[in-house]
């Protein structure tokens, strides 16, 4: 987590996530998000998440501070969306950025104080406007769910039900972003359905 700490220590360049991991949860997914759903990504960038729901008949609809080439991107500060400005979508998928501005880093230290872990502060932005029983699909290094004290705030709020329950976790290599070595998974959370755990078992 020091050397990887990607609130603190941010890349140098944006990170994708790479099509095939995309297609993985697209493919694992499908069965459990009916296709009359808006499937949202908060942090869209390129699109790499929405692209197979969108190829695939789903209402896409992207969040980011800048248009990158989705062509359904709102361009708005996600952290800055108040409640009710988007209607609850059936699915919310992100893989949360590892660079921010610096408007970006005050609302994030401002939902979950000095030194957020980034892929929280959209969790809790996600619940804030939709409720906890929204189905999630969050990429997030494993410090989010491991690593912690039975007293930290983040284990109390998994524990004590302020964060909704883990349907499922796909293990994911710590080599699929280019050019950086990061330990990750994804957490899956309101979707039934799914076996508990999953290993990424596709290419890159």
């Amino acid at each position: 987590m020091g050397r990887n700490n990607f609130y603190d220590n941010q890349k140098n360049a944006t990170i994708y996530t790479p099509a095939p991991v995309a297609t993985f949860l697209y493919d694992l997914l499908r069965h459990n998000i009916s296709v009359d759903k808006v499937v949202l990504d908060p942090c869209v960038g390129a699109g790499a998440l929405l692209w197979p729901f969108k190829k695939n008949g789903y209402k896409t609809i992207g969040i980011d501070i800048e248009q990158q080439g989705f062509p359904n991107t709102r361009t708005t500060n996600f952290l800055s969306v108040e409640n009710g400005e988007i209607q609850t979508p059936g699915l919310v998928i992100a893989n949360p950025p590892f660079n921010i501005d610096a408007k970006t880093k005050e609302l994030a230290r401002n939902i979950s104080g000095a030194r957020p872990l980034l892929p929280e502060v959209w969790l809790k932005k996600i619940i804030e406007l939709w409720g906890k029983d929204v189905p999630i699909c969050l990429f997030t290094p494993y410090g989010l769910r491991l690593n912690q004290t039975i007293m930290s705030k983040r284990w109390r709020a998994f524990c004590d039900g302020h964060y909704p329950q883990i349907s499922s976790i796909v293990a994911l290599p710590k080599d699929i972003y280019d050019n950086v070595l990061f330990h990750s998974e994804v957490l899956i959370f309101n979707i039934d359905g799914l076996k508990p755990h999953y290993f990424y078992d596709g290419k890159l």
